[in-house]
């Protein structure tokens, strides 16, 4: 019998005999993605730090954090184990519980530091300012390719989809839009003893970002690229077939569900892994001064 365990941590690091390239079908041309930009969640934050339980400058506001989701969702995948020293291990499911708690909690707010979003990952790395992101792997949303029954996490999806089409117009999101395939960075999480984590993914407008990536038509593909997923967090398409850097996209071209949006341990970027709860015991979560201190 396959071990189901084995395989999500063989999909964590890229195992290719998991690879299964097919033909992809001819899909409308998705819209070029627009730049996420604005003042509260700039391209470039000042500086960006880990999530620790004894950060020299941040320990206290992490430890309330802690202490915060585990009050809201304890027994649940978005749990955070306590602590009082090193680096606090992460996947998307707990930093969907540390978002949605920040954005409920006015005195988490008032300290204005979230987690950084794909496409400052992007601009940090290029800037040389993370912390040694080698050998580490770091979770920033999810991408939405389709509800379909037979793909991955169709709870989950469903539940976004209609997180989505509930902040559709805050969103700016027309309804054929919603149809499309879509890049969703920090998400919230609302607690749900039916889905298989013991949360749902939420759209929390002025935090969460919803757009589309013209790079998402590559599915079935792993392509090379060269520089920085500067616009999204992802290449575009004109950055494809050569470089130093891998796009690890599903294998599947249809009934694809939904799948994590990350960076790995070799800064290779992907938008295919199945499992939403685990990053191989290597996880992490950046944060950074930004959002609205209120």
């Amino acid at each position: 019998m396959v071990n189901k365990r084995f395989l999500q941590t063989a999909e964590r690091w890229k195992n290719p005999s998991l690879s299964d390239e097919r033909s992809q079908p001819t899909r409308p041309a998705p819209q070029n993605p627009v730049p996420i930009q604005s003042a509260d969640f700039p391209n470039l934050p000042t500086e960006s730090f880990i999530f620790s339980y004894d950060h020299p400058q941040h320990g206290q506001f992490f430890q309330e954090l802690i202490s915060k989701v585990n009050a809201v969702y304890p027994g649940t995948g978005a749990e955070i184990p306590t602590g009082t020293s090193g680096e606090i291990q992460g996947h998307l499911i707990k930093r969907m519980g540390l978002i949605s708690t920040i954005a409920n909690d006015s005195n988490l707010r008032s300290a204005g530091l979230y987690p950084i979003t794909a496409t400052q990952s992007e601009h940090l790395l290029q800037a040389g300012k993370l912390t040694n992101p080698q050998n580490n792997w770091e979770d920033f949303g999810m991408v939405l390719y389709d509800r379909s029954s037979d793909g991955e996490n169709p709870q989950e999806a469903q539940a976004l989809y209609d997180s989505l089409k509930s902040h559709r117009q805050e969103l700016g999101l027309s309804e054929s839009d919603l149809e499309n395939r879509l890049i969703v960075v920090n998400p919230g999480a609302e607690v749900d003893s039916g889905m298989p984590q013991g949360v749902k993914p939420i759209i929390i407008p002025g935090i969460t970002q919803v757009y589309q990536h013209e790079v998402l038509e590559k599915v079935g593909e792993e392509p090379n690229f060269d520089g920085y997923g500067l616009t999204g967090g992802l290449p575009l398409l004109n950055q494809l077939g050569s470089g130093s850097r891998t796009l690890y996209m599903p294998d599947e071209t249809e009934d694809i569900g939904l799948r994590a949006l990350y960076r790995d341990g070799g800064l290779d970027l992907g938008a295919r892994v199945r499992d939403l709860a685990d990053s191989g015991g290597v996880g992490r979560v950046n944060f950074a001064p930004q959002g609205r201190a209120s």
